[in-house]
């Protein structure tokens, strides 16, 4: 493993951690809550009461990077179905805990495979996220073009089809998946 790949992983786990110690400074009422901004992304595209409240009760290393995520999206000027799609596609990793999410991230965060050993099943959800986030973001009221999104991204997410030929909707893709990996635009 190189440096580069090192450093990212620390700078995610670090991620996981300042999300979850934010959140709890919240709730003493020093800080906003992680989630206010993203909530307030989804009010402006108009997402539905349901996808609100998910978004909202997601663990906060999910809201905090959905939210980077998606406002390095509305700089570059992306769509609004981009955007939704980066709010929502963390949200079928559920309530899992800290701990199973920092082991997901140093094992290099994998999406394939079955997850073995300490919190298997947490990470195994982890594994296999962006596969149910269409379904997840189609019970939430979003768009035909956002659930379109989480498919494609599920597809490059798994690695399952890397030798057709890109389209339009992969290169949006690939800049809401590069996002969300960490390469910065």
């Amino acid at each position: 493993m190189n440096f580069a790949t090192r450093a990212h992983r620390l700078q995610q786990v670090l991620a996981h951690l300042q999300a979850v110690g934010r959140q709890q400074v919240a709730r003493l009422g020093l800080v906003t809550p992680v989630g206010a901004e993203g909530d307030a992304h989804l009010r402006a595209l108009r997402a539905t009461p349901r996808a609100r409240r998910a978004f909202a009760a997601a663990h906060p290393a999910d809201q905090a990077s959905a939210t980077r995520t998606a406002a390095s999206l509305r700089r570059l000027g992306a769509k609004p179905d981009d955007q939704l799609a980066a709010l929502l596609h963390d949200l079928p990793k559920g309530q899992v805990g800290l701990l199973p999410r920092v082991l997901h991230v140093l094992e290099g965060s994998p999406v394939t495979g079955q997850a073995r050993g300490p919190f298997a099943r947490a990470r195994q959800t982890l594994r296999l996220h962006a596969s149910a986030a269409p379904t997840l973001a189609a019970k939430l009221g979003a768009s035909r073009g956002t659930i379109t999104i989480l498919r494609e991204l599920a597809r490059l997410e798994s690695r399952t089809s890397s030798r057709q030929k890109p389209t339009r909707i992969d290169a949006r893709v690939r800049l809401l998946l590069d996002l969300d990996s960490g390469v910065t635009r």
